[in-house]
């Protein structure tokens, strides 16, 4: 599954580049997030709850934050193995700051395996973009 998009934040790169790295502020945006919490410096685990009929979860993730270049460039590869399949992503992040705000630009790349696989199709990554969406929506806020 590929995704690519944008989103223009209010806050500035800093800011919104803090935010994507503050567990607290990812719990509270993260639609379906239970929890989640360092496991050492560059690697978090997120507990989530998919909104997704017969992958509901709880599942267990594991975001390793591969590349960072404050506060321009993120890379995140994100893994989960287990129950209901297996999910090995990695997705680049680069913030610019504009006049008005921060301009967020993403390209990821998933491989999907066992049934959560099912999500790669039109209805699944319109999904996953409207999680992205109410994502980036929760984080201008929190960040505001």
């Amino acid at each position: 599954m590929k995704l690519n998009g944008t989103h223009k934040f209010k806050a500035s790169s800093t800011q919104v580049f803090n935010a994507i790295l503050n567990p607290e502020v990812l719990k509270s945006c993260i639609p379906g997030c239970n929890s989640i919490e360092y496991l050492d410096t560059s690697h978090m685990q997120a507990n989530l709850a998919l909104p997704l009929p017969g992958l509901k979860g709880p599942y267990a993730v594991v975001i390793n934050i591969a590349n960072q270049q404050a506060p321009n460039y993120l890379e995140l590869q994100v893994q989960r193995n287990g129950r209901g399949g297996s999910v090995n992503a990695i997705s680049q992040i680069n913030l610019a700051d504009e006049a008005d705000g921060a301009m967020l630009s993403y390209n990821a790349n998933a491989d999907l395996s066992g049934p959560i696989a099912l999500a790669n199709n039109p209805i699944g990554e319109g999904a996953t973009k409207n999680a992205l969406g109410t994502f980036f929506k929760n984080l201008d806020k929190t960040i505001g």
